[in-house]
């Protein structure tokens, strides 16, 4: 198993490996959330995630480098560390919101949360506010999410077949899907 950078010993708990966020955040255009105007649907059969790169553009920073997180903003966003789950050692693993920041209505991961052994690559989050008030993070030093660590019973069958292997930024690698 990698990960880079190399993890300080604080960031690990008895059970977790905490991550750093990175700092490439991308956002819905906000015209896309207007009732008039704009309308735009995707088949959730057949749409593939660079698919969404016209409808998004960055979060921009503050003056002071953080990124602020609005109250009902969903934004996408990858970890500062690159994680790389080796097939022959069968690892796996699940990424995780922190608890700490879950009782403040920020959900950091919304679904589908494994790490299929032998991917390699930035982890992309899912995050929205859904509290009531603005919270703000900083890129390279908030340890926003957890990476759970599991083990698979056999080396897989098949390769992983991803638009998400080695993906640097949160819309994949924007390889088309297989």
């Amino acid at each position: 198993m990698l990960i880079e950078p190399n993890p300080a010993d604080d960031q690990f708990s008895p059970t977790a490996l905490d991550l750093h966020i990175g700092d490439d955040f991308r956002q819905f255009q906000p015209k896309l959330y207007e009732t008039k105007g704009v309308q735009v649907s995707f088949d959730l059969d057949e749409v593939q995630i660079p698919d969404l790169a016209p409808y998004m553009e960055p979060l921009p920073a503050e003056s002071n480098g953080t990124v602020i997180l609005r109250p009902k903003q969903f934004v996408i966003a990858t970890t500062l560390e690159r994680v790389a789950l080796p097939s022959h050692g069968k690892p796996a693993a699940r990424v995780e919101g922190r608890s700490r920041f879950a009782r403040l209505g920020l959900v950091i991961h919304m679904t589908a949360p494994t790490i299929h052994n032998s991917f390699q690559g930035k982890i992309t989050l899912e995050i929205m506010n859904h509290g009531p008030i603005s919270l703000r993070v900083t890129p390279r030093v908030t340890r926003l999410c957890q990476l759970i660590f599991e083990r698979v019973e056999e080396i897989p069958g098949a390769e992983l077949v991803s638009p998400f292997q080695g993906q640097q930024g949160p819309l994949g690698s924007l390889a088309p899907r297989q």
